[in-house]
Formats: structure tokens, C-alpha cells, sequence
């Protein structure tokens, strides 16, 4: 079934039930999405309850470990993020720790699993870990171990069964003189997993029961459900059942209810009830376009905002600071243009005069045409004494003011001149600006989080430098601590590495005892769990209990 196909009730670019994405890049990623996209990705879903699906998210990252940066990698780091001790990512960026060849067979593991192949799953995962068992590489032989014992117990689980195979998907079509609804339910024995409403202009000459047709042989992609039913014939239901079973190898029957039926009057009064905040959004967003025509006119710049900028910064007491800024340009946040910075000895607002100053010394990087300040009046004018007075600068600075006690939320903007534009949360426009300084304060407050936490497994680094993450961590499996690592004599070194290893080894430790060891501060690099273009930003991991 061709995605070129011209249909005349597109659903393309409407959300979706969750689904996970795997990126096509050097170092795949897998993130939640509702949407997809032809980005050459691989698609696995969909997955419901949407509780299930977030537990789904936490049980792909803490047992395949794959990276969920947006960084460039290249296995030059000299010490892995912060998610590798955390034990959510297997450290691409350190070739010593996880080779290309070594993060695909973790990446095969994660597409048989989502793709339900249990057969083919437990043939690979053994065959790898005898492998590795075979190199006497028994570290990686045990996280293998590990990931087959996770696996078997999430399949066993039957308060995680995500796949739709058994679920029954019902679409009832209402129609007045305007539109056309469709209402899906999909439903396992007698508990209801998902919904979503599609709506449509009404077409002249066209019945509406095409609309039923259209929407079926778009939204059924991956996978199916072990029925179809819809509350209409419509005359291309037979040929439609017969190429959904030629596409997934199985019996999909799309069923005709009658008209009367239990299923039909529930699920209508389940979209009169369940549904009046769906129904409440079903006008369609606005594109990047008018948003951006839309906060001109808020807050009266000279052009549409092309690229906005929100910067905070977080940190407990006034100690050690960290700033961060995130980026939205014309409709997409840009995840790989976030920064962060720490400061010590200076307060928030001298932290955030410095971090505004740096970033707009930045010539050769694009300029925002909006900037968003996390905070105050005050925030506000420390951001623009960073700023200066340059009578060239073409972007304006508000500040987002929370409400008290209410960190998460805003209650109005303050202008550079002043003024008051209180905050609407019905406004989609402002929204954006919303989301986008939340991104910023989850970034500062991660990053100075981190670093206050995370800081005990970076210094054997910045104590021995001259060994890679590899052996550093062999050294710590075999003598336990770094304090007896400190005390390894060249005897012993020789056992383990080269004569000239050892020398440079035995120079780390005279420095570190002469106080010359430099410090290494954790790196902290911006994750996600889902698409941010994908409308998941509700599907972040949850753990299961």
C-alpha cells in the first residue's frame, strides 16, 4: 500500500498512538514520536496504554542502553557522559567502552524485541553471548546475560503486553453539514487502551464513508490489531481486508456492526464524555507560520521570529551555577544547538549576565529574534547588560515570571520597556514559548544535578590520564576502589600493562600526590526520550513497579 497515495481525508501529520523510532544514523537512537515521518527511520508501534507505552520507554533505555544524546559521535571522548554510570547508555562516545560493531548487535536486540520476533531474538541474543563468552569478554557476555533475563520477564509480564495483536480497533464515523469525526477506541476484551478522533471538512460529492476507507489504510503501518470494526460499509472494506492481510501475513477482518449495537452507543457516548477535551482541540495547530505570525503581534516585534532562544539557570543556594539555553527555529526545536555552562563564585544573575554575553559575542551563529529570560525584572536586565546597548541588535528580551509557587508554569511576560502581557494557555503560540523555557530549566537543572552527583566516577579519570575508560574500569573491578589504585606499585602495574604504560602511569600517580591532577567536571549532554518534533513530549519514561 503506497504512503504516495493522494488521499482525499489525509490524516498525515496528525498524532498518532505512541510509537518508537529508530533513527537511521551511525549511532541509532530510539525515541517516542506519534508521528511519522519519511525520514528513512524504522517505525515499531504502536504501543498502548499510554501509562504502558512510558514503561515501555524506561525498559528500552535501562536494558539495550542505547544513546539518547544529540551529539555528533565519533568514539573520541575521553570519558563517557553521565548515562553511562548511570547505567542508561553503553558510551559510543568512548571507543574503548563500546565500539560501532559492538553498539549494532545491541541495536539488532532492540529492533527484534520491538518488533515482537521472540523466536529470532533468543536465537541472536545466544549466539552473542557465546561470542563474547568464546573472546572471554565475560563483561559484555554478562550484560547480554542480563538483557535476555529482562526481556523473558517484560514478555512474562502481562501488565506490560504493549503489542496490539489481540486488541480490536473500532472506528464509528459521525458526519454534519461541516465535518466528518471519526472516533477510534481500541480495546483488549473489555478495558478500553487508547482513543483518537480525526476530523475532517466535509466534501462536496464525496460520500462520507470514504472517509472511514482513508483513514484505515493510513493508520495501519506497522502492524494490526486482531480486528477491524467500523459502524459503516463502505465499498472497498473487502479488498482493503484481503491487502492488510497480504501486508502483514495474517487475517485482518474489518468488520460491519450494526447500527444498534452495545459498541457503537458506547463509544459514541465515550466521545461526548471521555473525549470533550479532545473535541475541545480539534481545530487544526497552526502551522510554524502562523505561530510566528502570531507572536509578532503579542508582543509587537518589527518581523515573524524565525529563531527564538530561552535561557535559565539553576542551582542550590547560589552554589555552584549551571546556565543553559535551548533553541526553536521555525517550527522545530533544535536539540543539538542546547548549551549549558557551569560558573562558580558568582551569583545567579551575574551567572546569567556572563552566559547571555558569551552567547551573543557568537557572531558566525545564527541570531534569535526573540529571547526568552527564566525569570524576573531583575533576570530581565541582567540578561541585557550582558547584551549591551548595540544599536545594531534586532531581536527583543522578555522575561517568563512564574507564578508563585508554581515553578513549572507562567503567569506573565515582562517587556523590556515594562510592560505586563499576561499569559494565556490556550494560546498556542505561547505555548511554544512555554515548552521552550522549560527545556532550558530542565537542561540547567540536569546539568547542575549531575555534576553534584555524579562527580566520584570522573575523578580516576582526571587521576589517571594516561590510561584509557577501558582500563581505567579494569582497574577498578580488580582492586575495588580508587584509593587502592592509588597505592598499585610498579610491580603489579607490569603485570597488567606495557613498560611504557607503566611509566606514564606512575608519573599520574606522582602528580596526583603533588596536587597537579587537573579536574574533570562530568560531561553532561542533552538527552531525549522522544522525538521533540513528534508530539510525545507525555510520553517520557516511567518505571514500572
Amino acid at each position: 500500500m503506497s504512503q504516495n497515495k493522494q488521499f482525499r481525508f489525509s490524516i498525515a501529520g496528525q498524532p498518532l498512538y505512541p510509537h518508537i523510532k529508530l533513527t537511521r544514523e551511525t549511532f541509532p537512537r530510539l525515541l517516542a514520536t506519534r508521528k511519522i515521518e519519511s525520514d528513512n527511520a524504522e517505525y515499531f508501534g504502536p504501543f498502548l496504554t499510554r501509562s504502558t507505552a512510558r514503561i515501555l520507554i524506561d525498559f528500552l533505555n535501562q536494558t539495550f542502553r542505547l544513546r539518547t544524546c544529540y551529539i555528533e559521535i565519533d568514539g573520541n571522548f575521553e570519558v563517557p557522559c553521565t548515562q553511562y554510570y548511570s547505567k542508561r547508555c553503553v558510551a559510543p562516545c568512548v571507543k574503548s567502552l563500546c565500539g560501532r560493531a559492538e553498539y549494532f548487535e545491541v541495536v539488532e536486540l532492540a529492533r527484534l524485541f520491538l518488533g515482537n520476533k521472540r523466536k529470532s531474538f533468543e536465537s541472536e541474543i545466544i549466539s552473542f553471548m557465546g561470542g563474547a563468552a568464546g573472546r572471554e569478554d565475560f563483561e559484555r557476555a554478562l550484560f547480554f546475560r542480563n538483557v535476555y533475563q529482562n526481556v523473558n520477564s517484560f514478555w512474562q509480564d502481562k501488565r506490560r503486553q504493549v503489542w496490539l495483536d489481540d486488541a480490536v480497533d473500532t472506528f464509528i464515523l459521525e458526519e454534519n453539514s461541516e465535518d466528518i469525526k471519526i472516533f477510534l477506541v481500541t480495546t483488549r476484551r473489555m478495558r478500553m487502551l487508547g482513543s483518537r478522533i480525526f476530523v475532517f471538512d466535509s466534501l462536496s460529492g464525496v460520500p462520507p464513508e470514504q472517509a472511514l476507507a482513508d483513514v484505515i489504510q493510513q493508520f495501519y503501518r506497522f502492524n494490526t490489531p486482531r480486528e477491524i470494526r467500523v459502524s459503516r460499509d463502505f465499498p472497498q472494506r473487502r479488498e482493503l481486508s484481503q491487502r492488510l492481510s497480504q501486508m502483514f501475513r495474517r487475517n485482518v477482518k474489518i468488520v460491519v456492526l450494526k447500527e444498534n449495537s452495545t459498541t457503537i452507543t458506547a463509544i459514541r457516548a465515550l466521545g461526548r464524555t471521555q473525549h470533550e477535551d479532545d473535541l475541545k482541540n480539534l481545530s487544526p495547530k497552526k502551522n510554524p507560520s502562523e505561530i510566528q505570525s502570531e507572536l509578532k503581534k503579542i508582543f509587537g516585534l518589527k518581523t515573524k521570529p524565525a529563531r527564538i532562544e530561552a535561557f535559565d539557570v539553576a542551582h542550590i543556594s547560589g552554589n555552584d551555577l549551571a546556565a543553559a539555553v535551548s533553541v526553536w527555529q521555525n517550527g522545530r526545536f533544535i536539540i543539538e544547538r542546547y548549551k549549558y555552562r557551569f560558573f562558580e563564585g558568582i551569583n545567579e544573575l551575574e551567572s546569567l549576565h556572563e552566559f547571555t554575553a558569551e552567547r551573543f559575542l557568537r557572531k558566525s551563529e545564527n541570531l534569535p529574534d526573540l529571547v526568552i529570560i527564566d525569570g524576573g525584572l531583575s533576570h530581565l536586565k541582567a540578561a541585557l547588560k550582558g547584551v549591551g546597548n548595540s544599536a545594531d541588535r534586532r531581536f527583543i528580551m522578555i522575561a517568563a515570571v512564574k507564578p508563585r509557587g508554581k515553578h513549572s508554569d507562567i503567569s506573565h511576560f515582562i517587556m523590556e520597556d515594562g510592560r505586563r502581557i499576561e499569559f494565556d494557555a490556550n494560546n498556542e503560540a505561547m505555548r511554544v514559548l512555554q515548552i521552550l523555557r522549560d527545556e532550558a530549566h530542565e537542561l540547567a537543572n540536569s546539568a547542575h544535578r549531575q555534576s553534584r552527583d555524579m562527580g566520584y566516577f570522573y575523578e580516576l579519570a582526571a587521576i589517571l590520564p594516561s590510561l584509557n575508560e577501558n582500563e581505567r574500569q579494569m582497574l577498578l573491578v580488580k582492586f575495588g576502589s580508587i584509593k587502592k589504585i592509588l597505592e598499585i606499585g610498579e610491580f603489579q602495574l607490569r603485570e597488567l600493562f606495557s613498560k611504557e604504560k607503566v611509566v606514564r602511569i606512575l608519573l599520574d600517580q606522582k602528580n596526583n600526590r603533588e596536587g597537579k591532577s587537573r579536574k574533570i567536571r562530568p560531561p553532561i549532554i542533552p538527552i531525549r526520550y522522544d522525538d521533540p518534533n513528534g508530539d510525545a513530549g507525555d510520553l517520557r519514561p516511567i518505571k514500572a513497579h
